[in-house]
């Protein structure tokens, strides 16, 4: 099992309770870290240590982040977990991928919908470090053949909109692969990052098109940021909510 640090997570106190609970904690901080930076946007860009540090200042604990440049890593946006180089059996930071301007590195106020929907899932992360655990484990496992592979082809990605082909076909094909405890496994997580990407992508437009109000003297063309809506991710949750739920039912009728 990989062991989580105490600079990747907040202290246990913050962190107990239900997943909703830990849930509405990372939204609570999303929306207080909005409105500080926010107010950080006196022109149209920000230095990513001014980032940084508003981010640093509502955090409720220590926690170890980067900030890296997403464009260099070919993505829009991500949140990645570090293992420890002295202990890979421990996982002590994160690096927090924004798009930085090729000119200056410098954060632009364009991109609010895709700093805010990295950042929203940032916070959920050091609330729920078994997920983390489970999620590293996951990935170091044969397992990722399944939860990677297929997560990334099917459910988050949007060239994969045939959702009866997914309900009828595709997830049930690989799910005829697994053994019972690896389905459940399979879905679980699945269920836990795709909820997770339905509001981050909700997090993202709403800031997107909030702080080009707030800020309108710095807008010269306003811009729609995307919801996610061509992922149609709503849709695949509830495929994999009824596949689960079924398992689950059948896991328990045969005890």
């Amino acid at each position: 099992m990989i062991k989580i640090s105490t600079g990747a997570k907040v202290p246990l106190e913050l962190s107990k309770g239900t997943y909703a609970l830990r849930f509405s904690k990372a939204q609570k901080l999303t929306d207080e870290f909005f409105n500080k930076i926010s107010l950080q946007f006196t022109e149209k860009d920000i230095e990513p240590d001014v980032f940084t540090k508003t981010v640093e200042d509502v955090l409720p604990s220590k926690i170890n982040f980067k900030i890296a440049n997403s464009t260099k890593a070919d993505c829009e946006g991500a949140v990645v977990h570090c293992l420890n180089p002295q202990n890979t059996g421990e996982m002590n930071s994160f690096k927090i991928f924004l798009p930085l301007n090729k000119y200056d590195n410098k954060i632009s106020i364009y991109d609010t919908n895709v700093f805010m929907h990295e950042i929203f899932h940032f916070f959920c992360e050091i609330f729920n470090p078994k997920h983390i655990a489970k999620s590293v484990k996951l990935n170091e496992s044969t397992f990722r053949r399944y939860d990677d592979f297929f997560y990334n082809e099917y459910l988050y990605n949007k060239k994969c909109t045939d959702i009866d082909a997914l309900k009828n076909n595709l997830l049930p094909e690989v799910l005829d692969n697994m053994p019972d405890g690896e389905k459940i496994i399979f879905l679980q997580n699945a269920r836990y990052k795709l909820k997770e990407e339905v509001y981050a992508w909700g997090i993202g437009y709403k800031y997107g098109i909030e702080n080009q109000k707030i800020h309108k003297d710095l807008i010269c063309e306003k811009i729609e940021p995307s919801d996610g809506r061509e992922f149609k991710l709503g849709e695949k949750l509830e495929i994999v909510n009824c596949f689960l739920k079924e398992i689950l039912n059948n896991a328990r009728k045969n005890k």
